[in-house]
């Protein structure tokens, strides 16, 4: 036994706005409750097109991905300070120094200046400048830039 029922018709219905057409189709049928919107209009698809030349020129995918990577170099670098650079600046700078410090008073208001901390901080900022320098000249990172084409 085969079917002969028919399938049901859309219904089309085209607006005409300020940019162009816009064709509305709703499908009749139990099985198809959506609205379908089809865009007839040149400006909207240029404008489209024009958005994703803006992406492509600025390169926002780019900068994403580097931001993620950036994110995760963040984490990375972390942990290798607390793992490695913390442990060798306290063997070797002493477990003091991150607590000296020397106190003024205004008044009757003290102001503290942890200069240790400081002094800790800076040398772990070299360490891993230093760090970050070498593991790009020793992986050649430096080589994977393109130079500017000249007009």
């Amino acid at each position: 036994m085969t079917d002969t029922k028919k399938p049901a018709q859309a219904q089309t219905k085209v607006v005409e706005t300020a940019s162009g057409a816009v064709r509305i189709t709703q499908p009749k049928g139990k099985h198809h409750r959506g609205v379908t919107v089809l865009l007839d209009s040149d400006d909207v698809r240029d404008q489209v097109g024009g958005f994703v030349n803006f992406l492509r020129e600025r390169a926002v995918v780019g900068l994403a991905v580097g931001f993620i990577v950036g994110l995760q170099a963040q984490t990375f670098m972390k942990q290798l300070v607390d793992s490695f650079v913390v442990p060798m600046l306290t063997f070797l700078l002493g477990t003091e120094l991150i607590h000296k410090h020397f106190t003024l008073h205004s008044g009757t208001t003290p102001i503290e200046f942890t200069w240790g901390s400081f002094i800790y901080s800076f040398v772990s900022l070299v360490a891993v400048v230093l760090i970050v320098y070498m593991l790009v000249k020793i992986l050649r990172l430096d080589r994977l830039d393109k130079p500017k084409e000249k007009k």
